[in-house]
């Protein structure tokens, strides 16, 4: 196994972990030793790599993403639409873990790798920018988006999922006229 392949995997450990003990207790009352002692990595690990709780949380989302990002298809640029259709499926794939983050009031955390992840599409030319919006150059746009993703995204999630991951990210497309 890679280091790479190591490092990612302590980091699932440690992200799953944390979302097992904050689905039975409150996030201030975890401790490093039980976090560390339950995720099977040292205290040494912890303290290397992460200052807070969120520190875990932003790293596995970003991994994930990065992972999102792979299976997009790579023919040229993305319409919104299949960028969010992708997303409701990561977000339904993770549902444990984002009910529990959002439950723990961490859903700031979503939010910042959301927008992370949008300003990379947009500064590498991988959306499609629609001649209806001019509004993605504004630079609070991002945040914007990210926070009406989430919201949205986690508002499905609690409601059931009853619509599918494609009508999701056709609905959000059409909310923010980025069809």
């Amino acid at each position: 196994m890679s280091p790479q392949e190591r490092k990612s995997e302590k980091l699932i450990a440690i992200f799953q972990a944390l979302i097992d003990l904050m689905r039975i207790k409150e996030v201030n009352s975890i401790s490093i030793t039980e976090l560390t002692r339950k995720a099977g990595v040292s205290r040494t690990y912890y303290y290397k790599n992460f200052t807070t709780f969120d520190d875990i949380i932003s790293e596995f989302e970003m991994l994930s993403i990065i992972r999102y990002l792979r299976c997009l298809p790579s023919h040229g640029q993305l319409k919104f639409s299949t960028l969010m259709e992708h997303y409701f499926q990561l977000s339904l794939n993770n549902i444990v873990s984002q009910v529990t983050l959002l439950r723990a009031g961490k859903e700031q955390v979503l939010i910042r790798s959301f927008v992370t992840t949008y300003q990379y599409l947009l500064q590498n030319n991988l959306l499609i920018a629609s001649s209806k919006n001019s509004r993605i150059d504004d630079k609070y746009w991002a945040d914007f988006i990210a926070g009406a993703v989430i919201n949205t995204s986690l508002s499905w999630l609690q409601a059931g999922t009853r619509e599918t991951p494609k009508y999701m990210g056709q609905k959000l497309a059409t909310f923010l006229e980025l069809t």
